[in-house]
């Protein structure tokens, strides 16, 4: 099934550098196929200089990173995916 035109979440939970990485490289990949991605990271999530690139690159293309709660973009969202 075709991501294009869907809302998708994408929830990092994880508390390691290398899978919220992985997790951020995850989400720049979901935008390929046209979906609009909302990447919620939690406060205090570790940086590298990849994950600064991934977050560079999904705000460039206009999707959203944030910190904080994601309930409304999950109610709102087509499909969710949550990195622990």
């Amino acid at each position: 099934m075709s991501a294009g035109g869907r809302q998708l979440v994408v929830v990092v939970r994880a508390p390691d550098e290398a899978r919220v990485a992985e997790a951020l490289r995850a989400s720049v990949g979901l935008t390929l196929r046209g979906a609009r991605v909302a990447v919620y990271l939690p406060a205090g999530a570790p940086r590298s200089p990849r994950i600064d690139r991934a977050v560079e690159t999904l705000r460039l293309l206009g999707h959203t990173v944030a910190d904080g709660d994601p309930t409304a973009a999950v109610r709102a969202a087509d499909a969710v995916e949550v990195w622990t």
